[in-house]
């Protein structure tokens, strides 16, 4: 049953990515920085291999499932919020302030999980001070640090779960910096990369990711999907349920649907039918009582069901 549903284990790339910072306070909720506008380079055509991978992180991994993922700096959004709503948040910075990293990857597989997403709530000792992104917001300075944003390394699973790489600790610290001008908008810039690191001249967040391979076929998707548990609770419960309805008892059918011969037996029924259909109810009772005595004893109905 497994092999004839295909399950072979196929190349599930990262088809598109996305990158997003968000501030939140007691006020809400503003997006900084989002960009739709992420390169795809794949591991095996990348020159520079061995600085993007110092420590060897990647060595377990197959290469064709690993991706580098380059995102410009600047934001694919305008920052068109109101100064007065930026007046309004201003003031709830200086009670309480989080801001979140969020990554989005798209693949083919597993079906109803095509879109997976990573979120960072970044650490009280990495955020910048409030007053440094008041002074942004108020037009005083046009940039703040935050450290330890997010990981360099990701995996994401074959069953749509993003994960960090576990062998890596490497966090990626950035700038965020508002770029006046009519109309104004937002860019991030990594602070960690190198000049060897792959992208060109796109200096914006970048990650390296190991999408791992998914199975194909109806048993491949459902295992890609449900876990081996899905699989389990398809098959052996509901599948091998009801083949156990449809076999069990099957000695309790064998009188009335194995024997040698019915043809003694069906006339004894049919002249209890036609007994009741005459109205000779004593005719009626003995005919009854003297089936319920064959079937009552094995020996008797095997004596009235031998082939004549």
């Amino acid at each position: 049953m497994y092999s004839s549903g295909n399950p072979t284990n196929i190349a599930n790339p990262i088809k598109d990515a996305s990158a997003r910072v968000d501030i939140k306070t007691l006020s809400g909720r503003l997006t900084l920085f989002e960009t739709t506008l992420c390169e795809k380079i794949s591991w095996e055509k990348l020159e520079a291999r061995t600085s993007l991978d110092p420590q060897g992180y990647l060595s377990a991994y197959n290469e064709k499932d690993i991706q580098l993922i380059c995102c410009q700096s600047d934001a694919s959004k305008l920052w068109l919020v109101p100064p007065i709503v930026q007046a309004r948040f201003m003031k709830s910075l200086r009670w309480n302030m989080d801001i979140t990293f969020s990554w989005e990857f798209t693949r083919d597989r597993p079906k109803g999980k095509e879109l997976v997403k990573y979120e960072l709530s970044i650490q009280e000792q990495d955020l910048p001070k409030s007053s440094e992104v008041t002074e942004v917001f108020n037009g005083t300075s046009n940039s703040f640090t935050v450290f330890n944003i997010y990981p360099r390394y990701f995996r994401v699973t074959g069953s749509g779960d993003v994960r960090s790489l576990e062998q890596s600790v490497e966090l990626v610290s950035g700038d965020l910096v508002l770029n006046r001008g009519d109309p104004e908008w937002w860019s991030f810039y990594d602070l960690d990369i190198s000049d060897a690191h792959g992208c060109g001249n796109f200096s914006g967040p970048m990650a390296i990711i190991v999408s791992e391979e998914t199975p194909q076929g109806i048993i491949g998707e459902t295992l890609s999907k449900f876990s081996i548990w899905g699989l389990y609770i398809t098959f052996v419960l509901a599948v091998g349920r009801f083949i156990r309805l449809q076999c069990s008892d099957l000695r309790m059918r064998i009188p009335f649907e194995n024997l040698p011969s019915c043809d003694r037996l069906m006339a004894i029924c049919e002249d209890i039918y036609a007994a009741r259909a005459e109205g000779e109810l004593e005719v009626e009772e003995v005919l009854y009582w003297t089936l319920v005595k064959i079937y009552r004893s094995p020996h008797m109905l095997l004596e009235y069901t031998k082939v004549e």
